[in-house]
């Protein structure tokens, strides 16, 4: 498979590695599948931060190419059953320069995606990434700051922004301290049979009144 080279992806590939040596983070760009940790063997993802016990897998992608997941699903579910290790995605604008702003069919799509090894608790996980992308393109749409931002901060900015309430926001905190808990080894909190559930609620719900806020 020949991949092309996209110079805005490498760009932003630099200012991730950057931005986390900033904050004391030992960063490594994988050159082989073979360098990386033996959960991730067969797979070779854009970076890995390492600091104390915070371990990320960091992808940098097109909002387009998130479109086809089969491969981030697969890696997702690796690193949730790695304990202490969390997956950052990072998606840029497409390439005709419009913000990769995830749209009701866009959401229905990546809700249909169920985690290949059957697991509930890394489906859980694959959601969380889902949620996490689908706050950051309501944030780009509604000229919210992104870049070098948590997930759960951009939410709470979009609360004082007026774009979701403060019940939705409670919510989607309580859906990433679940997540803490799970990827820090402490254990599963509650059924995650009814937290898949809740989080497919929260992302519809945020799409809903996301548009809204646009109507």
């Amino acid at each position: 498979m020949t991949i092309q080279f996209d110079a805005a992806v490498d760009r932003r590939r630099r200012q991730v590695a950057a931005t986390y040596r900033k904050h004391g983070y030992s960063v490594t760009a994988p050159a082989t599948s073979d360098t990386v940790p033996e959960f991730l063997r067969g797979c070779q993802p854009d970076l890995i931060a390492e600091k104390d016990g915070d371990r990320v897998v960091i992808e940098v992608k097109r909002s387009s190419a998130l479109k086809g997941v089969n491969d981030l699903t697969e890696l997702a579910e690796r690193v949730a059953a790695a304990p202490g290790w969390r997956l950052e995605v990072v998606a840029l604008r497409s390439e005709d320069g419009t913000p990769g702003v995830p749209t009701a069919d866009w959401l229905e799509s990546m809700l249909g995606q169920r985690a290949t090894a059957g697991c509930a608790v890394h489906h859980c996980i694959y959601l969380l990434e889902v949620l996490d992308y689908l706050i950051r393109g309501i944030a780009l749409n509604n000229h919210v700051r992104v870049r070098d931002k948590t997930a759960r901060r951009l939410a709470a900015e979009l609360v004082y922004a007026g774009v979701i309430d403060q019940g939705l926001l409670d919510r989607i905190e309580a859906s990433f301290g679940w997540r803490d808990t799970v990827m820090h080894g402490v254990g599963v909190p509650g059924r995650v049979a009814d937290e898949a559930v809740e989080l497919e609620r929260i992302c519809r719900d945020l799409v809903v009144q996301s548009q809204t806020v646009e109507a």
